[in-house]
């Protein structure tokens, strides 16, 4: 028996079970019945229907990474100047 981890909220839908109920529903079954099937909201239904385009890489998940870094994040220069620092430094406190 495996056991989920307390830091998870909620147990993340696997892919073939995003697959199949997407196809359940363009095959023309309800939207509560599929809701009740495979335990998934309304909401999560119709996200993964809009993004699917006939194949399973289309339902995996998206990294929320940015695609470029904040424009006010530190240089490659000025982070090895920190830790330079730290290094030299390491009962500094601020």
């Amino acid at each position: 028996m495996t056991s989920i981890s307390q830091n998870l909220r909620y147990l993340p839908h696997t892919l073939e079970t995003r697959y199949h109920a997407v196809k359940t529903y363009q095959n023309g079954a309800s939207v509560a019945f599929i809701c009740r099937r495979y335990k998934v909201s309304k909401a999560s239904l119709m996200r993964w229907n809009k993004r699917f385009d006939g194949t399973k890489e289309s339902l995996k998940n998206r990294t929320h990474r940015p695609l470029t870094p904040h424009p006010k994040a530190h240089t490659q220069q000025e982070l090895t100047w920190i830790k330079n620092c730290i290094r030299r430094n390491p009962n500094a406190t601020l």
